[in-house]
């Protein structure tokens, strides 16, 4: 198959999707062991999180590397997820489907468009009418709830404002408006796996 693309330090949307769109998370203990093995394979490649969302059979993150490409940060989190959720259960097989999806995101514009597009998925999902009302984002962390260490969301909001609560502010209303066709075809991982815009 064809390699994917590797920038350093470069802004990538990752969405890893349950074998066959089936569930990944059952339980609340789930996403909490979920983070968990994310925040020890960021801290273990030196990525950076700027954005996620997890839903019931797939996930998204706004991720940004170091030096060690993207494939081993997803692939730590892929494996050890799956031996962990499918340790105690009678089953064989993959969790995961076979490769995750990803799109190299290039333009400075396109970091805000992406983590908007994140955070909004439950909303088109039909999930919620809210964002603030899915508990398993990030975008109650931009609006001022606590946020975990392993995720970096003053590389977005200082995008906005310099200052804190004035960035908040715009990226209250920033959410509040439509996206545009383009930047959503700038930012959504192809169908298709390899091609260019792939990593």
């Amino acid at each position: 198959r064809p390699r994917r693309l590797h920038v350093p330090g470069g802004l990538y949307h990752a969405v890893l999707r349950g074998n066959h769109r089936q569930a990944i998370f059952n339980h609340v203990d789930d996403y909490v062991r979920f983070e968990e093995i994310v925040a020890r394979a960021l801290d273990r490649y030196g990525a950076s999180l700027l954005a996620y969302c997890w839903m019931t059979n797939h996930v998204h993150l706004a991720i940004q590397i170091a030096e060690a490409p993207l494939g081993a940060v997803m692939g730590i989190i892929a494996s050890r997820y799956a031996r962990a959720k499918q340790r105690p259960l009678a089953t064989t097989g993959h969790l995961f489907e076979r490769r995750y999806r990803v799109r190299l995101v290039e333009a400075n514009r396109y970091r805000l468009a992406l983590v908007r597009y994140i955070h909004l998925n439950p909303v088109r999902a039909r999930i919620v009418v809210d964002p603030r009302d899915f508990p398993w984002s990030s975008h109650r962390a931009y609006l001022g709830a606590p946020c975990p260490d392993w995720l970096r969301i003053d590389r977005v909001l200082a995008v906005f404002d310099s200052s804190p609560d004035a960035a908040r502010a715009a990226y209250r209303r920033f959410m509040n408006e439509v996206p545009d066709d383009s930047d959503r075809d700038a930012i959504t991982p192809n169908a298709r796996r390899g091609t260019a815009h792939h990593a």
